[in-house]
């Protein structure tokens, strides 16, 4: 601030009992109290003189007759205010800004107290004289330049960079879904003093997919780690009271989250809200924003086939009063097998410690068992590599519980799979996959071919067994023939007719020999229902592939 008197010079100085600078933005107001002697910092030829006001909170010094009592947003000091006609003098004031904004002189007022008179002389920010110059010190004196198009009376206070840093080395770009993963937080202060800490964490994204983040504690129950404070601000953003962290120190803290089972994408924001001791009310944040991927570990394809149930179908004609209070189903059964085939996504090789299929759901009226095809004690760890399949195979048993029950039933199955990432220590995470319905209709006559290795003198004859089932309440009469094919001569009825009673079934023998190698063969045996007149499907067991053409059967390149 530069105050020059244009007094004449045949008057007496001005003395001004206090000066009161007000702003709008973020400084503080200021208030000079006069106190005479006290000397100019600079003192020039030309007459200039330059008092550096050292501010101060508390007006111990102020003088309890002031004509305005001042605001409590008030800084203090102390300065010579007698003013002599021509007197030009410099007042350097040092502010510290508290926030951030567009800061502008609003007014100045001076104060003049006598015996016969006080006079209050308000400036506005339209009314006072811009200056010119900008005015600082060197090692010579003071100095001075021009202060440009926008004058002197407003600066732009940007916020405060912040110095504390967050540190995350394990932060990566992609995460799989479901898994649990923990990271190590390190926040160093880089401040000139010593800080108070409160870090926080959120996801942004899709409320229903973003993961949950929480803070681990020093405690060994990390149960209750979800954000030991919780900003009141903003629900759902865990807060940790980290404290307080020395210069140039640092602190770490742990966290975990645990992503969805939905894929999507999330921003993660941590932020430090921390103050330097020396100013606590002035708040100083440090954010750091991660967007994550979050895919899924794996991918699926299933192939239900049925089997040839070995236990013999129920006596439909014999009426059995009491049945065996062991089993809880006595209707029709039929056996399943699904090979899974499951695929790796992950950028990385996942360890499976155990993949099984369950039941989630009947149709009322039926039960179900699911069984590895494989005992567990002979099922290994696998480690699956990017694009790599892993294989396995699930016995399904279904059977209605009462035997005049012919609806189809409906099964409803999932997939779990438990994996962890193949480093030491990694957490175990557990996927939930869907699978298809399996729809069994119990009342319908299907064909079922089986397969045995050919051995000794017939080795290079492979036998073949169709069997037709009637499960239902009708008796039916069978067409049955097999078309000749330039890949395999077979040996059997070419044409024959089977009549089943209701709940039987019967087998019907070839023997086929392959005139071609290293290919499939599609045995194409035609089975008329004459009762429905319709053709019934072949549907190959073991290792046979089954498509629209029937139930082919792989014949090897060397015999």
């Amino acid at each position: 601030m530069v105050v020059t008197s244009h007094a004449r010079r045949s008057t007496i100085p001005i003395v001004m009992s206090h000066i009161w600078i007000s702003f709008d933005g973020g400084l503080k107001d200021i208030r000079t109290q006069h106190e005479a002697g006290t000397e100019p910092t600079y003192l020039t030829s030309d007459g200039f003189c330059l008092h550096d006001v050292s501010l101060h909170k508390n007006p111990d010094k102020l003088d309890s007759s002031s004509l305005e009592v001042p605001s409590s947003d008030c800084l203090f000091g102390i300065s010579e205010l007698t003013f002599s006609p021509g007197d030009t003098k410099i007042f350097s004031f040092n502010l510290i800004p508290r926030d951030s904004s567009t800061a502008r002189v609003a007014g100045i007022t001076s104060f003049i107290e006598s015996e016969s008179f006080d006079l209050e002389y308000i400036v506005s920010r339209a009314d006072y004289v811009r200056q010119e110059d900008y005015w600082f010190v060197t090692t010579r004196g003071i100095g001075r330049r021009p202060a440009g198009s926008n004058g002197a009376d407003g600066i732009r206070i940007h916020p405060k960079p912040p110095k504390v840093q967050i540190k995350i080395p394990q932060l990566q770009k992609e995460y799989l879904t479901d898994e649990t993963v923990r990271l190590e937080i390190e926040i160093r202060n880089e401040e000139d003093e010593d800080v108070e800490v409160n870090p926080e964490a959120r996801f942004h994204g899709q409320a229903d997919t973003v993961p949950i983040w929480m803070w681990i504690t020093d405690q060994k129950d990390t149960a209750s780690a979800e954000g030991p404070l919780s900003d009141p601000k903003e629900e759902g953003t865990p807060c940790y009271n980290l404290g307080h962290v020395e210069r140039s120190g640092s602190r770490k803290l742990s966290a975990i989250f645990t992503a969805k089972s939905i894929a999507t994408e999330a921003v993660l924001e941590i932020k430090a809200i921390y103050h330097v001791l020396s100013e606590p009310d002035t708040p100083i944040s440090k954010v750091l924003v991660h967007e994550i991927v979050f895919d899924r570990p794996f991918q699926a394809n299933y192939d239900f086939q049925p089997c040839i149930d070995r236990q013999a179908l129920p006596n439909y004609f014999k009426i059995t009063e009491n049945h065996n209070p062991n089993h809880s189903a006595h209707g029709l059964r039929q056996l399943w097998n699904t090979t899974t085939r499951l695929a790796s996504f992950a950028p990385e090789p996942l360890v499976i410690e155990d993949m099984t299929l369950e039941v989630n759901g009947v149709q009322d009226g039926a039960i179900c068992r699911v069984e590895s095809s494989t005992p567990s004690d002979q099922r290994p760890q696998a480690v699956l590599a990017s694009s790599d399949f892993h294989e396995g195979r699930f016995d399904i048993s279904t059977q209605k519980i009462d035997l005049d029950d012919r609806l189809s039933t409906v099964i409803h199955f999932q997939l779990k799979v438990r994996w962890h990432r193949n480093r030491p220590d990694a957490p175990l995470t557990t996927t939930i996959l869907t699978v298809p319905d399996l729809a069994i209709p119990f009342g319908e006559p299907r064909v079922l071919v089986t397969t045995d290795s050919p051995q000794g003198e017939e080795s290079d004859f492979i036998p073949l067994d169709y069997t037709i089932e009637n499960p239902s309440t009708h008796v039916l009469n069978f067409d049955v023939s097999m078309d000749t094919n330039d890949d395999f001569a077979f040996s059997g009825p070419k044409t024959t007719s089977i009549q089943l009673v209701p709940v039987s079934r019967h087998i019907v023998r070839y023997k086929v020999l392959p005139l071609v190698r290293g290919k499939w063969i599609t045995p194409n045996l035609r089975v008329l229902d004459t009762h429905f007149n319709q053709v019934l499907k072949v549907h190959g067991t073991g290792g046979m592939k089954s498509d629209k053409s029937g139930a082919s059967i792989w014949v090897d390149a060397e015999g």
